[in-house]
């Protein structure tokens, strides 16, 4: 039979420790046989003490010490500390031990720390929202996209009830139900942000569980489908705006081609009367279908765009030219204020022309008579900047962040009368951004209207 439980035993201090017991067991024979006196044997006996408990701190005392001080520093997080016990008896195989489980830790905190480090990058590039609650819907972690939505920070909301962060008991009420119910969820909600707007978010909650199957928790990722849902509502609207727009037209010239066809064409002055009015409605058709053609081809960016050094100078004085007889007829001013050796642009001049010819067609429209319409060019900073300010009848302070979209009209049936689609303004839009530049207006209700935008100098655009 091997005696296992001799093995990795180091025999040298064991041989230490039995010749001193002989030692002192010799030295009691003697003085129990009276060949040695107290005095000789307390001689001999105190050398020999001291040098058992030199042997005993040495081997022992003074390396437990120096383990218990390094476990208590790495208990501490001190994971880097060392012992440096070279010995080959079991205190030194238990500080080699040590020493291999504190690199074991470092390794795996490593690993460890790296893997939050990678989730945490994984997180914060996430287009969505990411909220971690516990089981007790506590808020655990969320990332920047939440922060960003919400405006909070994550440090201020560690640890709260999700209905002290976000108000919104929509979303309260389906991560409850997602704990209780452990099953997945899914949902759309309107939420209020940061922002005045209300915003919408597609909801996935998905519960956490712990290895041992226990609830864990809950994740939900919040996608925002504001955009979306503004899409939508545009596409909706553009139905049936196009629907109306085309609706009017061909039921007046089905509605008078049904009066000629039913004898009013026996008549020359009634049929040519209908006649006149079917023209102009099919020319009415023409131009709406065209400037439906030329939005979408803009906004598809399948325009064939002319890029050259454009002096704008030249084009408003041209395009003015074109609207002082319109200007003359109502009696309106119009007040040309460009800076001189105005620096050039780069762009298509056809459809900056058309942005132009635009702006001041609605000018000269909603201008009432004897009003002014003052055109204004001048350089700001590194950007041309391009006024077209009226004294007409102004834009409510509700219908300005709408003037751009296609069909929308401030006033329907005077848009209408005056022969307006409201995709005139959708258009000046499109070919303003595409030359890099920004649009804007500014107006108040029976002073005027000013609409202006920016273009960058020909010296800062590449290309």
């Amino acid at each position: 039979m091997k005696l296992n439980f001799l093995q990795g035993v180091s025999w040298r201090p064991v041989v230490s420790y039995f010749f001193l017991m002989v030692i002192f067991f010799a030295l009691l024979q003697l003085y129990a046989a009276k060949k040695l006196s107290v005095l000789g044997a307390l001689l001999i006996i105190l050398p020999l003490s001291v040098l058992l408990a030199w042997l005993l701190y040495r081997r022992v005392i003074g390396p437990l010490n120096e383990i218990i001080a390094a476990a208590r520093d790495m208990a501490r997080g001190n994971l880097d500390r060392e012992l440096h016990l070279c010995t080959p008896d079991e205190i030194g195989e238990l500080a080699r031990s040590i020493n291999e489980m504190a690199r074991q830790l470092r390794e795996t905190i490593a690993m460890i720390t790296e893997e939050k480090n990678r989730v945490r990058a994984i997180l914060n590039s996430m287009a969505d929202g990411v909220i971690a609650l516990d089981r007790d819907g506590r808020v655990l972690l969320v990332n920047p996209v939440v922060e960003e939505i919400f405006d909070l920070r994550e440090e201020a909301c560690l640890g709260k009830k999700i209905l002290g962060v976000i108000r919104n008991y929509d979303l309260e009420r389906l991560l409850s139900r997602t704990l209780e119910s452990q099953n997945s969820t899914s949902e759309e909600i309107k939420i209020l942000g940061a922002g005045s707007e209300p915003r919408f978010f597609r909801l996935q909650a998905t519960p956490l569980k712990s290895c041992h199957g226990e609830t864990g928790g809950v994740v939900v990722v919040l996608r925002d489908i504001t955009e979306r849902k503004k899409l939508e509502q545009m596409r909706t609207e553009f139905v049936a705006n196009v629907s109306h727009e085309l609706r009017t037209p061909l039921t007046s010239i089905k509605g008078f081609l049904e009066t000629l066809l039913d004898g009013a064409i026996d008549d020359p002055g009634t049929s040519r009367h209908f006649l006149e009015i079917i023209s102009q409605e099919t020319e009415r058709l023409t131009r709406l279908v065209d400037e439906l053609l030329n939005l979408s081809k803009i906004e598809e960016r399948r325009v064939v765009h002319r890029w050259q050094r454009v002096n704008l100078e030249d084009i408003i004085s041209r395009v003015v030219s074109l609207f002082r007889p319109r200007a003359g007829e109502k009696s309106l001013t119009l007040i040309l204020e460009v800076s001189r050796d105005l620096p050039a642009v780069y762009g298509d001049p056809d459809m900056l022309a058309q942005v132009l010819i635009n702006l001041l067609d609605n000018a000269v429209k909603y201008t009432p008579p004897r009003g002014s319409i003052t055109i204004r060019a001048m350089v700001r900073g590194d950007q041309l900047r391009v006024e077209v300010e009226d004294t007409g009848i102004g834009i409510p302070a509700e219908s300005l962040p709408r003037v751009f979209e296609r069909f929308y009209r401030v006033d329907k049936a005077r848009s209408r009368e005056l022969g307006g689609y409201g995709i005139g303004l959708a258009i000046v839009k499109h070919i303003i951004r595409a030359h890099g530049g920004k649009i804007d207006v500014q107006s108040t209700p029976g002073k005027g209207s000013l609409f202006f935008f920016t273009l960058p100098l020909a010296e800062n655009v590449s290309g």
